[in-house]
C-alpha cells in the first residue's frame, strides 16, 4: 500500500477543516522517514486579535505529545543501565509516598503504560505557574500525590490515563540522570536531533514566535486566553513547545529507529493494555491504533488553548502532524481524514 500527496486536494481539505471546525489556527505536516517533511499547510491565526497568521515555523504548545519524550528518556536510561523499568518506583524515589500501601508495587513500566492505578491530576495551576528547578519534585511530594489512593491494584494491568504518573517519571529521570528533567531531554534528545525550536522551558523562550492559546466563549466567539498552559511542575506530561520542522525531525528519527535501539522500539511499540472506549492500545508511552489496515504509533495532546496530534506509520515510513491553538480543536479527526485522503479514500466528517 502506498500513499500519494495531492497538494491541491490536501490544501483544500485543510482550509475546509479550519473553516467548518472554526479553529483559530492550524498547522499540518506530512512526510516520510526517507525524505523528512514533504508537505505542510497552515490556516488561521497565531492570534485572532492581532491577525498575525500561522506559518510553518509557528511554535505550538504540544501538551501530552511531551509524554513521548518522557517515555523515551526513561528508555534511554534503561539502555544506559541506570533504570530497570520493571523495578518499583520507590527503588529510585525512596521518598515517594501515597496514601495507599500498594505504592510499593508500582513499577516504572506501569507508569509508562498508565496501568499503575494512579488517578489523574485535577488542577495544573496554569494560572500559578512554577518556574524553579524544584517545582517538579515539590509536585511529586505535594498533597495531590502523597494523599492519593490507587484506583485499583497495579497487578490488574488496567488502563487509566495519569498525568501524575508521568510527573513521577520525570522525577525518576532527574534522580537517576543527575540532571533536571528538562536538561536531560534537551541534551539527550532535542539537541542531538537538531530540534533548535523546541524546548520544555517555555517561559525562557521568545514568546513572539509562539501561537497564542484560544477558546470559545459562551456565545461561541473565539477569544485569546490570558493564560498560557505552562507550569514546570508538569513538565514531563505537558510543557514541550515545538513546530512542524522540529516535530518532523522527531518523527524521522523514530521511523529510522535512531533514538533507541531496535529491540527497545520493539518493546515500546507492543501492546500492554487496551485503552477503553477508543479502540487503541498503549505501549511504553506510545498509543497504538489501526486505520485502513495500517498500524500507527503516536500521541494526542490536549491542554487549555491547544490541541496536538502526532502519528507515525513505520509500515509506510510515514508521519502526520496536526497542531491547533484552540481548545477542543478536532486534531485527531483531521489527522485521520488526512490519512484517508493520502490513501485515496474520501475523508469521513
Amino acid at each position: 500500500m502506498i500513499f500519494h500527496i495531492d497538494k491541491e486536494k490536501l490544501d483544500a481539505h485543510i482550509a475546509k477543516a479550519s473553516f467548518y471546525y472554526d479553529i483559530a489556527g492550524l498547522a499540518v505536516g506530512i512526510g516520510t522517514g526517507k525524505e523528512g517533511l514533504t508537505y505542510s499547510c497552515t490556516a488561521g491565526f497565531k492570534n485572532v486579535e492581532t491577525r498575525e497568521k500561522i506559518s510553518d515555523d509557528t511554535i505550538f504548545h504540544m501538551a501530552s505529545v511531551t509524554k513521548l519524550f518522557t517515555s523515551t528518556a526513561i528508555l534511554m536510561l534503561q539502555e544506559k543501565s541506570l533504570i530497570d523499568i520493571d523495578q518499583t518506583v520507590i527503588t529510585y524515589l525512596p521518598w515517594f509516598r501515597l496514601a495507599d500501601d500498594r505504592l510499593n508495587q508500582i513499577t516504572i513500566r506501569q507508569l509508562l503504560t498508565h496501568t499503575s492505578g494512579l488517578p489523574d491530576c485535577s488542577d495544573y495551576h496554569w494560572d500559578q505557574p512554577k518556574t524553579d528547578e524544584d517545582a517538579l519534585a515539590a509536585y511529586v511530594r505535594s498533597d495531590e500525590v502523597s494523599k492519593a489512593h490507587l484506583l485499583w491494584d497495579p497487578a490488574e494491568c488496567k488502563f487509566a490515563y495519569s498525568n501524575i504518573g508521568y510527573e513521577i517519571l520525570g522525577a525518576v529521570i532527574t534522580q537517576t540522570s543527575g540532571m533536571s528533567f528538562e536538561d536531560f531531554v534537551d541534551q539527550e534528545i532535542l539537541k542531538p536531533l537538531g530540534m533548535a525550536d523546541s524546548t520544555l522551558l517555555t517561559f525562557s523562550r521568545d514568546m513572539r514566535k509562539v501561537a497564542s492559546p484560544h477558546y470559545k466563549d459562551q456565545a461561541n466567539n473565539i477569544r485569546v486566553s490570558k493564560i498560557f498552559p505552562y507550569n514546570r511542575a508538569h513538565a514531563p506530561s505537558s510543557t514541550l513547545t515545538s513546530n512542524l520542522e522540529d516535530l518532523s525531525k522527531w518523527a524521522v528519527a523514530n521511523l529510522k529507529k535512531q533514538v533507541l535501539a531496535p529491540e527497545t522500539y520493539n518493546e515500546a511499540w507492543r501492546s500492554y493494555a487496551m485503552v477503553p472506549n477508543n479502540g487503541e492500545d498503549i505501549g511504553l508511552g506510545w498509543f497504538i491504533r489501526e486505520q485502513r489496515g495500517l498500524k500507527l504509533f503516536g500521541h494526542e495532546g490536549t491542554d487549555d488553548g491547544f490541541r496536538s496530534s502526532f502519528w507515525i506509520c513505520p509500515e509506510l515510513d510515514f508521519f502526520v502532524l496536526v497542531n491547533a491553538n484552540m481548545t477542543g480543536s478536532p486534531v485527531k479527526k483531521i489527522s485521520k481524514q488526512i490519512l484517508d485522503i493520502l490513501l485515496g479514500f474520501e475523508p469521513k466528517y
